[in-house]
């Protein structure tokens, strides 16, 4: 195969996220010309974006040390940086391309990539602003503009889609985006009917997935409610959103001791501490509750990833131990079933979020201190052990903020250049 020919057919593959096929190709087109350098990049490529993170850097290394000053090189090191989670690596390679050529609008845009990875979206949209003032045509700075600008409120979002469609209407990304952003209006079906279209170009568009599920799921109005508190969230930053947190926490023991204190307005103000209870538990379990619906459904099941069909099992399995829990202590009276009814109900906090973290430290404590939660109620009601009981319902209690604290790190919005 000519170098032209194996280029035009990498693009089409990579475009659809085909990266099997992809690396079959180079590999055997690499046997034969194991020293072309722009069939090295793509390969390189094609290993970052298939998870092999170590290969790809032991591969890479040599390149840079070789070429310092080749844009190529230093574009494919942004990447694989930014394919593993290390975005301050990708915006030192972004910045020397930017001081190589201060046109260069794709160094631009691989400076906005950084900086919405660190969720610093105000510094992501001043720098695809930059990128389309180079090149107003570039897609997808355009798709990354609709994308932060839908997320922020900007006014002018509908008028980037239509200019992003206008310049490609059967771009995936462009239509994912679209469909999300008629997801942020309350247009659900509409947003479905686009993301299904986004699927059908590229079932491998990760945005289009992500928002298919939303979509899914913003059918029911409980859903929609919470997933404009999840955006609304993410706006703020970590220590804003873990901040009204603990004032809801403290908001919540102030009511408790006013109506111990004052038990002629008990009446009126224990309904606000439950209504306050109860959305704060629906915030942690309704996202499962919902993948786990979504696991009856054709398109659901194919959508989740592994983790959010494992959290969603495993809530509805506590669910329906609870339910089995109170069938019998309706039956039989015995006091142990109600504990053990109310203990399944409580551990779907913890069985679905526990996997919510991304990095693998987090994931790992979180795995154990699950584990250790539930054995220590599980085991306690049937021993009659208060130290164990007590245990676990402090151990949750203090899940909670773990928790909050470990995504605070990883989602909380950032500010500054």
């Amino acid at each position: 195969m000519q170098l032209n020919a194996l280029i035009e057919r990498l693009h089409l593959l990579q475009s659809q996220a085909r990266w099997q096929e992809s690396r079959t190709l180079l590999e055997t087109y690499l046997a034969d010309h194991p020293d072309e350098p722009i069939a090295q990049l793509y390969y390189l490529n094609t290993l970052s974006n298939m998870g092999e993170k170590e290969r790809a850097r032991e591969l890479i290394g040599p390149l840079l040390s070789e070429n310092p000053d080749n844009p190529m090189v230093l574009r494919l090191a942004a990447i694989i940086e930014l394919n593993d989670k290390k975005p301050k690596i990708a915006e030192q390679f972004a910045g020397q391309l930017m001081e190589m050529d201060a046109e260069d609008d794709d160094a631009y845009t691989l400076m906005a990539k950084a900086k919405l990875d660190q969720r610093n979206y105000d510094a992501a949209l001043h720098y695809t602003n930059e990128a389309l003032a180079i090149n107003p045509q570039n897609t997808e700075a355009l798709n990354m503009k609709i994308y932060i600008g839908g997320f922020l409120g900007k006014t002018d979002t509908e008028e980037t889609i239509a200019e992003a469609l206008h310049i490609n209407p059967e771009d995936s990304s462009t239509i994912a985006n679209h469909g999300y952003q008629l997801l942020r209006n309350g247009k659900v079906e509409e947003a479905l009917e686009r993301l299904k279209y986004a699927l059908s170009l590229n079932p491998a568009n990760q945005l289009a997935r992500f928002a298919m599920l939303e979509a899914l799921k913003a059918r029911f109005l409980p859903y929609r409610l919470y997933f404009k508190y999840q955006e609304a969230m993410a706006k703020m930053s970590g220590g804003a959103s873990f901040g009204i947190m603990i004032g809801l926490w403290f908001g919540v023991n102030f009511l408790n001791r006013q109506a111990s204190a004052n038990p002629e307005y008990a009446l009126y103000i224990m309904p606000v501490v439950y209504i306050i209870v109860f959305l704060f538990l629906m915030t942690w379990i309704i996202d499962p509750l919902m993948n786990f619906y979504l696991l009856t459904n054709k398109y659901g099941r194919l959508l989740l990833d592994k983790d959010d069909k494992l959290m969603a099992s495993l809530v509805g399995g506590s669910l329906g131990m609870a339910a089995l829990s109170l069938a019998v202590f309706l039956i039989t009276s015995y006091s142990s079933f109600q504990l053990f009814t109310a203990a399944f109900v409580l551990l779907t906090i913890p069985l679905g979020s526990f996997l919510r973290p991304k990095r693998k430290q987090p994931r790992q404590l979180l795995t154990l201190y699950t584990g250790a939660l539930a054995a220590f109620a599980l085991f306690g009601i049937p021993l009659g052990s208060s130290l164990l009981i007590n245990l676990a319902l402090f151990g949750l209690l203090a899940y909670q903020f773990i928790l909050n604290g470990m995504m605070v790190k990883e989602h909380g919005r950032t500010f500054g250049e």
